[in-house]
């Protein structure tokens, strides 16, 4: 920015003083030698209109009101197209929108501060619509966009003028070209509900007056659109970062919608409970569809796989696209069939850690939290839950929260009729990490949740009453229940009905035999793939 304003100085300056004065300085010469011509007291608009070839970007000007612009004081560079480009807009097209001739056309062919042909280093110059272009030297020519400029450096009051001979191919970023592909209408509605208008006061001009409670009134407000979207998943519209875009059309949208809102099936009881379960669902059913919509390009293959934005990952994502479409930022990929596995995106392994004190209530237990910093064992975060009675014949229990469920069917032959089904798995640390005498441990789990009557079941799991058993001497993953499914999402619940009861089960005639104490790494609900 500061170059650039050293640039504007200094050209005023020539502009005011080339016709009294010679520049002896070499580098002044080389600076505008190049078919230099000098226009003085005419701005950029009176060259525009009074030039008999370029009357195609003068009408443009002139329709899109930046004829008042480019007659104004600030500084801008403008490449004006020949009209005899067969490229070239077509005046008579009455269904041109002026916001798109001024965005595609008069935008993409002005640019802020001066840029004169000069010099060998390729420079990327930003247009008024925020399109980047590459100002290049091949030899004794120079290219915007890849096109020759035929005239150069016309030096007027308020900037500089070249003229080429096709007008600069306008490409849509991925935003842009969301809003004007086909087919695309449900995802680009549910893009744009996220849509903000934000007020910029940084670069908004404050009047003197303030309102009665003490604010700032402005006498030109300026303000930005927003998309909240961007912050999470990619900003679609930066001219600087380049994706490679999965864009559902609308039949995989719906195709999507319909199995993946089997997941987020709410309870409800009333009317207005039920209004909400029914946003929550479509709520969390469209962030799935969209979270893993995005990658960023120049990314290294991880196991042949992909990274989205959001951090899942997947292998050949962009296989089975309809049609690819090249954006200024990246490559759009249109599909009728978005081909992800839940496990894959939103129906992931969920894990407790049970060192983790939130969500967590014990009984009859006095409760450790030790770090593992051995390599003998492989322990969930490093860490572990020491658990041992409060006092003598009694058995600890503690009770875990298990947040974020989702809601599934099974058909009659067990197989997964629609939404999630879980492996549940409690994994036990050896008890030789604790004594050199280890024993056994003997445990027994409740599993709580609601049921479709709002009533919460509990449910016990006892190894067909022959209790868990853990190893002494190597980690144990207990397989808690199978292929199991929960008639309601969790999801996103500040207080989870979902709940798993760790319970020793050792008798005083088996203390002998087996040890109360419990070692407990982390509870794990695996989803099911099938």
């Amino acid at each position: 920015m500061q170059f650039k304003l050293i640039r504007y100085i200094l050209l005023l300056f020539v502009g005011s003083s080339l016709l009294f004065v010679s520049c002896k300085n070499d580098n002044w010469t080389e600076h505008y030698s190049i078919n230099e011509e000098l226009i003085p007291g005419q701005n950029l608009w009176d060259i525009i209109r009074q030039d008999p070839t370029t009357t195609k970007f003068a009408w443009a000007v002139r329709k899109t009101g930046y004829d008042k612009l480019l007659s104004g004081s600030q500084m801008y560079t403008v490449w004006a197209p020949s009209d005899s480009s067969a490229q070239n807009i077509d005046t008579t097209d009455t269904g041109l929108s002026d916001a798109l001739l001024l965005k595609n056309y008069v935008q993409n062919h002005i640019s802020h501060y001066s840029y004169p042909a000069s010099g060998t280093s390729p420079q990327r110059i930003l247009m008024l619509n925020n399109k980047v272009m590459l100002f290049s030297r091949i030899g004794e020519d120079f290219l915007i966009g890849g096109n020759p400029l035929i005239q150069k450096n016309i030096v007027t009051s308020n900037g500089i003028l070249h003229r080429i001979g096709d007008k600069i191919p306008f490409f849509g970023n991925l935003w842009e070209l969301m809003d004007t592909e086909t087919g695309l209408d449900s995802l680009r509605t549910y893009f744009h509900s996220y849509d903000r208008i934000v007020f910029d006061a940084a670069r908004s001009i404050p009047g003197p007056d303030l309102t009665d409670d003490g604010k700032t009134i402005y006498i030109d407000s300026v303000t930005y659109n927003y998309n909240a979207l961007f912050y999470y998943l990619g900003e679609l519209n930066n001219e600087d970062s380049t994706y490679s875009v999965l864009m559902p059309n609308n039949t995989a949208w719906i195709n999507s919608y319909n199995n993946i809102k089997e997941y987020y099936n709410y309870y409800y009881s009333t009317v207005a409970s039920k209004y909400n379960a029914d946003t929550l669902q479509r709520q969390f059913t469209m962030i799935s569809i969209v979270k893993d919509l995005i990658f960023r390009d120049k990314q290294v293959p991880v196991h042949d796989s992909l990274v989205s934005t959001y951090g899942d990952y997947f292998q050949n994502p962009f296989d089975g696209a309809l049609r690819t479409v090249n954006a200024s930022n990246g490559t759009i990929y249109i599909k009728d069939n978005l081909q992800y596995k839940s496990w894959q995106s939103w129906n992931n392994e969920l894990r407790v850690e049970a060192e983790q004190t939130y969500g967590r209530v014990s009984t009859s237990s006095v409760l450790y939290e030790r770090d593992y910093t051995d390599t003998s064992f492989i322990v969930s975060n490093n860490m572990y839950l020491d658990i041992s009675p409060s006092q003598s014949g009694v058995n600890p229990t503690v009770t875990f929260d298990i947040p974020n469920t989702l809601s599934g069917k099974l058909n009659a032959d067990s197989t997964i009729q629609s939404g999630a089904a879980y492996k549940i798995y409690c994994v036990f640390a050896p008890n030789s990490l604790k004594t050199s005498t280890p024993l056994p441990s003997k445990v027994i789990f409740t599993l709580s949740y609601k049921q479709a009557n709002g009533l919460v079941k509990n449910q016990n799991f006892t190894n067909k009453s022959a209790n868990f058993v853990t190893n002494t001497d190597k980690m144990t993953k207990v397989l808690v229940a199978d292929n199991f499914v929960f008639p309601f999402s969790e999801y996103g619940m500040v207080l989870p009905n979902v709940k798993l009861k760790v319970s020793s089960n050792v008798t005083q005639a088996q203390t002998t035999a087996y040890s109360r104490d419990l070692l407990l790494d982390c509870i794990i609900l695996e989803p099911v793939q099938q």
